[in-house]
């Protein structure tokens, strides 16, 4: 009887990789890495290292302990050995800079970083920064959600400088989708008075943006983002039914794909 019980590491690494594919690959490095040979090989195929999400763990007070526990093994063991293979990473804010500081990921093109505080974002995107140093002209995709409210002129004035800096010093981005908490109290317009080469691009293609006032939407069409071909904001209201009516001889003629969600 006992001759018929198949041991998981008796298994071939194809069928491993198949059954580990069920569970969430943050789960499975951290899990097996460093258990077995076998079981260390399949966790670090490509399947598990391409795509790194990190936003499910969150610091909680209680926890604190553990949680960077868990990210210091991670970040000692681990992504130094799969830093390599990584071409997307999902990050809470917070944990940005340790993981960004923990390995060289020369192939990571994609990141996504979520619950970002407005008074963290200087230490991250502002030009002598040494994520822009690090990642300027290697990150193609770029996703950012902001989970401050703007509540006052202050975090607006901070926002369009922080927008303003992607666009300006993240050189090769293609793809950029720009998020903002619900709760954005106002209403006039980003880019009025400002520079034709403020938000401007030469390599954006597609743009997911934030807004709140439908100017700002005619302003990134003028032709400032080069080689724009799909275009989703994201308004709270349009108080003025004109405004949708834009010109289309001010806006630059390309094939766009336009969509305004309110």
């Amino acid at each position: 009887m006992n001759n018929s019980i198949v041991r998981i590491v008796d298994l071939p690494d194809e069928i491993l990789v198949t059954i580990f594919k069920k569970l969430h690959h943050f789960d499975v490095l951290y899990s097996l890495v460093g258990v077995n040979k076998k079981l260390d090989n399949v966790a670090c195929d490509v399947t598990f290292t391409r795509s790194i999400d990190l936003a499910t763990i969150s610091l909680d007070k209680a926890d604190d302990s553990r949680i960077n526990a868990i990210l210091d093994r991670f970040c000692i063991e681990i992504l130094p050995r799969i830093q390599k293979r990584m071409e997307c990473l999902t990050i809470q804010a917070c944990f940005l800079q340790r993981v960004y500081h923990a390995s060289d990921y020369v192939n990571l093109r994609s990141i996504t970083i979520v619950n970002l505080e407005l008074k963290m974002a200087p230490d991250i995107f502002f030009k002598k920064s040494s994520f822009i140093h690090v990642f300027k002209d290697q990150i193609t995709h770029l996703s950012v959600k902001i989970s401050d409210e703007i509540r006052n002129e202050l975090r607006l004035k901070l926002l369009t400088d922080i927008y303003n800096c992607i666009f300006a010093l993240i050189t090769n981005l293609k793809y950029l989708d720009l998020g903002v908490n619900d709760n954005y109290f106002f209403r006039r317009s980003l880019l009025s008075g400002l520079s034709s080469t403020t938000f401007s691009s030469s390599s954006i293609v597609h743009l997911n943006i934030k807004m709140s006032n439908f100017d700002d939407c005619r302003y990134l069409l003028d032709g400032r983002l080069t080689q724009l071909h799909t275009f989703i904001a994201n308004l709270d209201y349009i108080y003025d039914p004109v405004l949708m009516r834009v010109n289309p001889s001010k806006i630059r003629k390309i094939s766009s794909n336009i969509k305004i969600n309110t």
